[in-house]
């Protein structure tokens, strides 16, 4: 069943992407989002510079989209209920920006003026995506087929460094003429001196931690968790040891901020669904994660990392890792809770591989990534 509505589906955008073809272009900026830190980057850079072009934005509805509205933009749910719109926008639009896979992408024939630009929603990757991830590969040959159909409709790439873009190669079967080098847009953020203590100020009240040392916890989201909610760091534990001293904070995936069984206490703070990480990062003195793509982030920050990585043999047979993952961290790998205590309660010494790590990964990002994407939007919209 899932596989009819699925052709379905891609036939219905097919159609439409045919008939809407046939509507003149118009000097519009459409905008696919299903993270918000790139999109929203982007369009305060372009109200911050003036450049107000109409701009349409499809979001998934799952979205609070409240940081990302501009005066001169529009914004729909990216629903079934619109797919009308979204096909005839994506048909008759000028630049098409897009943070993720899409497959109402590959219902669209971009005529010789029209550009499509992947900003992805991360500026690094530990684990495979794409035409990498063993899970598409496991795939049927439509899907596949689906798959490349919207890789080829990216024009260009962007890219915060030449280690992202040689993986993005991979991942969507492009050449180096696709990439566009001009750093990552939402992390222009970590070069805001105000904005950063301004954040750190608003969780050291917000969440009581005067006087106490930050823990952050951020796992990869599994897709099992959906099933079998569980927390696999032991934050009893945690809390036996380390709570003179430090506090813990949890973000969580919502699905399993919902459904996990809460202990909330004076050392362990369970941090809601709508704050962003990235405003989290200031206060936080030693982060733990494993596989997400946080890490290329805090590395602005150059303090401790410890990845917790449990299930490293199984998430890689089932996603993929990437290649040499344990040779690339910069920071202690561990599998036991008890190993994640006695890191922080001895620390090695990353701090060369931290820096070395965020030199690799966010070359181009300098805090002017944001003006030099709108910079290029406006050659893009003015081309014949």
């Amino acid at each position: 069943m899932k596989k009819v509505a699925i052709r379905l589906y891609m036939t219905a955008i097919q159609v439409l992407g045919f008939v809407f073809r046939r509507f003149p272009m118009q000097q519009k900026v459409v905008m696919l989002v299903s993270f918000p830190e790139n999109p929203t980057a982007i369009l305060r850079e372009m109200d911050k510079m003036h450049y107000l072009p109409e701009t349409i934005v499809f979001y998934d509805p799952r979205l609070n989209v409240d940081g990302m509205a501009r005066n001169f933009m529009r914004s729909l749910p990216k629903t079934n209920g619109n797919l009308m719109r979204l096909m005839f926008h994506l048909s008759t639009a000028k630049v098409v920006v897009t943070d993720n896979y899409f497959a109402e992408l590959a219902g669209v024939k971009w005529r010789d003026s029209a550009t499509c630009v992947q900003i992805w929603h991360a500026n690094g990757a530990l684990k495979k995506f794409g035409w990498e991830d063993k899970a598409a590969q496991a795939r049927s040959d439509a899907d596949k087929a689906r798959f490349q159909a919207v890789y080829q409709t990216f024009s260009k790439v962007l890219v915060g460094s030449d280690e992202m873009g040689e993986i993005f190669k991979r991942a969507f079967l492009l050449d180096d003429s696709r990439l566009l080098k001009l750093g990552v847009p939402r992390t222009d953020y970590y070069f805001d001196e105000a904005a950063l203590q301004q954040n750190k100020q608003n969780s050291v009240k917000k969440y009581q931690l005067d006087g106490k040392k930050v823990i952050l916890y951020a796992p990869t989201f599994r897709d099992e968790a959906l099933d079998d909610t569980k927390l696999h760091l032991d934050v009893a534990l945690m809390k036996e040891k380390l709570s003179a001293d430090y506090k813990l904070l949890l973000k969580l995936h919502p699905s399993m901020l919902t459904d996990l069984p809460k202990q909330e206490d004076d050392f362990c703070i369970f941090v809601d669904k709508e704050m962003e990480i990235e405003k989290l990062l200031p206060v936080v003195d030693i982060l733990i994660t494993d596989y997400s793509s946080i890490p290329f982030e805090f590395a602005f920050f150059e303090k401790p990392m410890i990845f917790f990585a449990y299930d490293k043999d199984v998430y890689d047979t089932s996603r993929g890792l990437a290649d040499g993952y344990v040779d690339r961290l910069p920071g202690r790998l561990c599998t036991m809770t008890g190993e994640v205590i006695r890191e922080i309660e001895n620390p090695a010494d990353y701090t060369a591989q931290i820096r070395d790590f965020g030199a690799r990964w966010n070359t181009y990002s300098d805090g002017a990534s944001s003006q030099r994407f709108v910079d290029f939007l406006k050659v893009k919209m003015e081309q014949e």
